[in-house]
């Protein structure tokens, strides 16, 4: 076995890719190579930087993808077999007692979001994923659950039972069915990314998929393991045999984001030691009393928060300023509604704009008011007509000449002012956003030339991780990893809100 490990901005993915290529060269077919990422975006991009590298089709690197869709795919089931959420709705309808409801609201992932029935699947989940008996991990649980063991296990076998019989499955069945049922396809050549992140469950089913494989290599950084709150397993990464490669470069940290990040990180105990070169550049680390101190009118950045709590506080303080920005992979403004607002005026100013672009105004127009009823679609008007404001008054209903921010009423007064910010900051609407705006945990892997990190822990996080050394590790990673974005300016900014996660200076 082979252990790469690969500290922030070492090229990890390049390193991989390049064994790939080694192997192919050697004779391997694609098929026969297994790449397994973490998350589906780094599956993704590895496949298609190996299509793009080794021109090769998509149905030829069918084994680049995530352990999930590994056994999804494996067990040969259909999207229709996966609980949703109404599945989880009538699964409540089972598991109505002594007026407890399962209240579901998400099934996106194998990590819930139920609100208060969530807690039971939680920890439900927790214990199948580290392969622990459940009345273990309710006895060791610091989450308050409100009830006994008594309705916890009914909930579990009840889900269970109700899945069962429904011939249904959800994330974690997934990976169990694919150790029970030893689903492991055949290959020459297995690679894991992001080792560091797996799960006991996941684990157990890396060691059935390289069993017999004769050229293995486990990827990741123990140091960016943020994950351990779902229940990754840190330790079988930290206490892998194998031969050791250490990616000995960075290609993204400067020298003083560098000597800042190893302090910081040296303060974990037990840890894969790592040492890597920073670039030559020297790099810049600057600390501010408040976010508003730093000026982010020029440049790439990426500003950082701990919580989601605090990343909502930098939207508005973002939103405020007049900056285009990006937000959970969303641009602050919907391209069509700045679609609108150029095709109206566009046509105030005289120009002619084809009808499939005057349809997109006209939705942003309040109905009788600023366009008449059953004129807002254009009907029996075809999409390649040129049309003027002058036809569009006297032949298609349009009831006023006034500008975007009155005359297209549909658009919130809020993004009203937001817009005209952006106007008045002098934000070019057609470009791609400079600003993204992210957790630490949804960073993870993202770089930046500038990056603005909030060192405010959050309450609820500071009194979790000081409770033991064990959570202070995991407080320790994640900041890390937000030290660890920059390529050029790193903006540390002082606790705002609460207590802080102490960064030297």
């Amino acid at each position: 076995m082979n252990i790469i490990l690969g500290p922030p901005g070492t090229g990890k993915t390049t390193r991989l890719l390049s064994l790939v290529e080694y192997h192919i060269e050697q004779g391997v077919a694609p098929e026969r190579i297994g790449y397994f990422a973490f998350t589906k975006v780094a599956a993704r991009e590895a496949m298609l930087r190996a299509m793009g590298r080794f021109r090769l089709s998509e149905k030829q690197l069918p084994f680049f993808q995530t352990l999930h869709s590994l056994a999804y795919h494996q067990m040969g089931i259909t999207q229709t077999q996966m609980m949703t959420k109404n599945q989880y709705a009538e699964a409540a309808e089972w598991l109505k007692v002594g007026g407890f409801v399962l209240n579901s609201e998400s099934t996106d992932g194998p990590h819930l979001d139920f609100g208060y029935g969530d807690k039971f699947l939680e920890i439900i989940n927790i214990a199948r994923i580290l392969r622990k008996p459940l009345k273990g991990i309710y006895n060791a649980s610091t989450v308050p659950l409100k009830t006994d063991w008594q309705r916890v296990d009914y909930v579990d076998r009840g889900l269970r039972h109700f899945k069962e019989t429904m011939q249904l499955f959800d994330f974690t069945d997934l990976l169990e069915q694919f150790v029970l049922r030893k689903l492991s396809p055949r290959l020459e050549v297995v690679l894991i990314d992001e080792a560091q992140d797996l799960s006991p469950l996941q684990w157990e089913m890396v060691r059935q998929l390289t069993a017999n494989v004769p050229h293995v290599y486990i990827a990741g950084d123990d140091d960016q393991a943020i994950y351990r709150w779902a229940g990754a397993d840190i330790q079988q990464f930290i206490t892998l045999e194998g031969n050791v490669e250490v990616l000995g470069q960075s290609y993204r940290i400067p020298l003083r984001h560098h000597e800042v990040s190893q302090r910081v990180v040296s303060r974990i105990p037990l840890r894969r030691d790592k040492p890597f070169a920073p670039r030559a550049e020297e790099g810049t680390v600057q600390w501010h009393r408040h976010s508003e101190e730093v000026n982010l009118d020029q440049g790439q950045w990426l500003l950082l928060s701990r919580t989601r709590k605090g990343a909502i506080r930098l939207e508005q303080e973002v939103r405020q300023r007049g900056h285009l920005y990006n937000f959970n992979a969303s641009r602050s403004v919907d391209p069509e509604m700045l679609q609108a607002i150029r095709v109206w005026e566009a046509l105030r100013s005289g120009e002619r704009m084809q009808a499939k672009d005057v349809r997109t105004a006209f939705k942003f127009m309040t109905m009788n008011t600023q366009v008449a009823y059953g004129n807002k679609t254009l009907p029996n008007v075809k999409d390649d007509v040129f049309l003027s404001i002058g036809d569009l008054l006297s032949s298609h209903g349009l009831l006023h000449t006034l500008p975007w921010e009155e005359g297209l009423g549909r658009i919130s007064e809020e993004n009203r002012r937001y817009i005209k910010a952006c106007f008045k900051k002098g934000e070019s609407l057609d470009s791609k956003p400079r600003i993204t705006i992210s957790t630490i945990h949804a960073s993870k892997g993202a770089e930046a030339e500038n990056v603005l990190l909030t060192t405010d822990s959050g309450g609820k996080f500071q009194s979790m991780w000081r409770k033991s050394e064990f959570d202070a590790e995991d407080e320790t990673r994640v900041f890390y990893v937000g030290l660890t974005r920059a390529k050029k300016g790193l903006h540390l900014i002082h606790p705002m809100y609460t207590s802080g996660y102490p960064i030297p200076h």
